[in-house]
């Protein structure tokens, strides 16, 4: 059985001997802003040869039309919030692939990134995996989204999860800034699924409720099924400011 604790730990994932490190709470603001150059769905373009370029050369060709150069920037900067490194630039080789060249030793080539930002995505929690968002995807996606709002209508915001989180923990705001976005999201869903099991457990033993014939009672120990972050689904509105002029399809 292989087992990964890399995530858990905190500890970064190489790639070409760069490290990739999990961004920390204190940085996930900056790292929601600039996330959102690996959230664009590549094969949603109507033009086919964006299809068959590497997720790379497809981010950094889009960058280069008017209005769009700041997704070049963050990509930039979540490099640098990534690999902990400041000098990070990108160049073409011999053959005309793009490399990242970081602090002028190391180099990552432009076959690595769907690596890294696959990486990137499990790290932080953050959904970047489905590159080709077709109408049916997204009507699926916002009702989705739609009824879990009805559900949890007072759902709490990052900063109420954060002073919830302390409350709960009785952490510090310093040592909450210093976990992980992955360690303080995968410990609130285990809390919040600590608390419910024991309300439940305690309701049913006190005869205050009981359940129907073959279901079970949640356990704090119950497996959780992956869900990454919705917080960094890209909008219609900011998929189409990414640039009708590239062809994004729009539903």
């Amino acid at each position: 059985m292989n087992i990964d604790l890399d995530n858990v730990w905190g500890d970064p994932k190489y790639v070409n001997g760069v490290p990739f490190h999990p961004v920390l709470m204190k940085d996930i603001v900056e790292f929601y802003d600039v996330s959102s150059c690996l959230l664009i769905p590549k094969n949603s373009m109507s033009d086919a040869r964006f299809i068959k370029m590497t997720y790379l050369s497809f981010l950094i060709g889009v960058s280069l039309s008017e209005g769009n150069e700041h997704l070049y920037e963050k990509l930039i900067k979540l490099l640098q919030l990534v690999t902990r490194c400041e000098e990070i630039k990108i160049t073409v080789n011999e053959k005309d692939k793009f490399i990242i060249i970081i602090n002028e030793k190391y180099e990552i080539h432009e076959r690595d990134f769907d690596k890294i930002r696959e990486i990137i995505s499990i790290q932080n929690l953050i959904e970047t995996k489905n590159d080709s968002l077709g109408s049916d995807f997204d009507k699926a996606k916002d009702k989705a989204k739609s009824d879990l709002a009805r559900r949890n209508s007072k759902m709490a915001d990052l900063e109420q999860q954060i002073i919830a989180y302390k409350c709960v923990q009785k952490n510090t705001y310093e040592e909450i800034k210093n976990m992980t976005i992955y360690q303080f999201r995968k410990e609130i869903e285990r809390i919040d699924l600590i608390k419910s099991a024991d309300v439940l457990q305690s309701a049913q033993y006190s005869g205050m409720i009981s359940f129907k014939e073959g279901a079970t009672v949640p356990h704090w120990l119950d497996y959780i099924k992956e869900r990454n972050s919705d917080d960094l689904i890209l909008s219609k509105e900011q998929l189409d400011h990414i640039s009708s002029k590239n062809g994004l399809v729009s539903n």
